[in-house]
């Protein structure tokens, strides 16, 4: 029973190798086509991405050279552009089911490469759109570099003339206060002079002699005066009463006369 099942066996792939004998070679050709057609897609792909690499670098040599040559070098932080990965489409393998009767291979389809194209393209379109934007907010920030400039210079020109204001009002003050110390000095009273009057001492009489009605008086510096009642001198007053019995002369002012002490 043995030797008959292995007999069975080999009259099987006997059979099989007389079907189908190139079956092997073809898979091999199905599977270098396959490959062929797998390369130029790399192909593609790789030169895509390339050629965006190269875009972007360009961009972004133009965006520093603009900003090193631009009037007002003020730095413009450019968007960072993400460039997407592309995807791979995915190829499904065909598996080949070998029939009992023959072994036909399947061919594959190739991808079109206008999907590659299409992508690039759009990259590209994306791109240009953001370098436009990015150039109109250039111009932008230029237009308001400029304006501001504009005002700074006329507020310092508004300032100038402020200062030059501020000058001649100082000046003039200067003056002002120049007039006003003179006026002060011509309106400060003159300082009245100090009159020192001799003031002469009043004689001390004394009675030299004495008859009823009459008196001779004599001063502490020799000189003589001859008084009745009525009769005025100065620094004591009229003469009021002259007694002859007490040796007395009495003044309108209450002071009197007498002897000296020499004399009595």
């Amino acid at each position: 029973m043995v030797d008959n099942n292995q007999n069975n066996d080999e009259y099987q792939f006997a059979d099989l190798d007389v079907v189908n004998p190139d079956g092997g070679d073809d898979d091999l050709e199905a599977m270098r086509a396959e490959g062929e057609q797998r390369a130029p897609k790399k192909d593609v792909r790789k030169n895509a991405l390339i050629v965006i690499a190269l875009i972007v670098v360009a961009m972004i040599i133009y965006k520093f050279m603009g900003a090193m040559f631009s009037k007002k070098p003020e730095p413009v932080t450019p968007p960072q552009t993400v460039t997407a990965p592309v995807t791979p489409t995915p190829v499904t393998p065909v598996v080949t089911q070998p029939t009992p009767s023959t072994l036909t291979p399947v061919p594959t389809q190739p991808q079109p490469t206008t999907l590659v194209s299409d992508e690039v393209n759009q990259k590209l379109s994306a791109l240009e759109l953001a370098q436009q934007g990015m150039r109109s907010e250039i111009t932008t920030i230029n237009n308001q570099l400029n304006g501001l400039s504009g005002n700074v210079n006329d507020l310092t020109n508004k300032i100038a003339a402020l200062s030059q204001s501020v000058s001649l009002l100082a000046a003039k003050v200067e003056q002002q206060s120049q007039q006003i110390a003179v006026l002060t000095v011509r309106a400060k009273p003159k300082p009245v002079p100090h009159i020192v009057r001799k003031v002469t001492p009043r004689p001390v009489y004394y009675i030299q002699a004495v008859i009823p009605g009459r008196a001779w008086l004599i001063a502490t510096n020799g000189s003589t005066l001859t008084v009745r009642e009525g009769s005025v001198i100065a620094g004591y007053g009229t003469v009021k009463l002259i007694d002859a019995t007490q040796g007395r002369v009495v003044m309108s002012t209450g002071q009197i006369i007498r002897f000296s002490q020499q004399d009595s």
